[in-house]
């Protein structure tokens, strides 16, 4: 299933999902492109219904940051769930704007 999507959230901050070209968040090089935490959260939700999340990590790899996040399905396997957060880790904001 090929996915790219645009969600709309609080604050009018465009939260993106890209799950296209194979990337299905099952290693780094097949990471999930996203635009917000939120959207990873989405991700999860929508393609491993009734999962846990266990635990969240920031890393890099070949200079590209990316968040791991460990999940328990439903059927109680247990699978990391790989993001590319290069769109939005370490951005400037429009909160910093405010300060």
């Amino acid at each position: 299933m090929t996915v790219v999507l645009a969600v709309m959230m609080a604050g009018c901050t465009a939260s993106y999902i890209d799950s296209s070209q194979g990337r299905d968040g099952s290693t780094f090089q097949q990471a999930v492109i996203v635009g917000s935490v939120r959207a990873e959260y989405l991700y999860i939700d929508r393609t491993y219904p009734d999962a846990n999340i266990l635990s969240q990590m920031v890393t890099e790899k070949n200079g590209k940051p990316y968040d791991v996040v460990t999940i328990t399905t439903r059927e109680g396997s247990q699978k990391d769930v790989y993001f590319d957060i290069s769109k939005f880790y370490r951005k400037k904001t429009y909160a910093d704007e405010l300060e």
